[in-house]
């Protein structure tokens, strides 16, 4: 089944909106274990938005994506391209923080295909209003949401692929898989990730 243009759809009247909907979303299990829902933020009329996994244990407890460890990482990529949270759109493909129950400690896990369709509607949402001239997919759960199920990380990040609603994708690794790393393999993957940024940079002709 095609989907529908995302800039034709009626997807309700605001971002603003769409938050206050999303609060009492239960289209997938999730909300059983985010305790409460994790909406994008940023500017509403970004030329570049931003999308992750899901929100981590710091964001499900501050409602904000990319709030913890990992926002950090994001902050200091932003800001190598000149740019901050305040000039972007930050979401995630799902909106409640997935979790499974590993040697009796809650730990995140990535968000499941039936979950990710499920919430699809907010990203939608959240791309109509946006209308952003780039995506940054961060990680390979972001890149299959948007790219295809078929899509691969380790091949095809670092380039300008076709999106949803026309709007050019580049993917690269996630910050959580980057803070996950240890020497060389960490030097290695933030030379890519900083490759990555540099072509997200020359797309908006930040600088130019």
């Amino acid at each position: 089944m095609t989907q529908p243009d995302l800039f034709q759809a009626n997807y309700g009247p605001s971002l603003d909106a769409a938050r206050r909907d999303a609060l009492d979303c239960r289209r997938c299990d999730l909300w059983r274990s985010g305790t409460r829902t994790v909406f994008g933020s940023g500017s509403a009329d970004a030329q570049l938005m931003l999308i992750g996994e899901a929100p981590a244990e710091a964001d499900d407890r501050t409602g904000l994506p990319f709030s913890g460890p990992s926002g950090a990482v994001l902050d200091a990529w932003l800001e190598e391209i000149g740019l901050t949270r305040g000039d972007v759109w930050l979401t995630n493909v799902v909106k409640h923080r997935p979790t499974v129950v590993e040697n009796g400690r809650e730990k995140n896990r990535p968000p499941r295909a039936g979950e990710a369709n499920a919430c699809r509607v907010w990203l939608d949402i959240e791309l109509s209003h946006v209308r952003p001239s780039l995506i940054l997919a961060l990680g390979g759960t972001a890149g299959k949401a948007l790219l295809g199920k078929g899509f691969k990380i380790t091949q095809q990040r670092g380039r300008v692929l076709p999106g949803p609603g026309a709007i050019p994708v580049i993917a690269t690794f996630h910050p959580a898989y980057i803070l996950r790393l240890e020497p060389p393999e960490l030097q290695q993957a933030e030379k890519l990730v900083s490759d990555d940024l540099a072509l997200v940079g020359r797309e908006l002709k930040i600088g130019s």
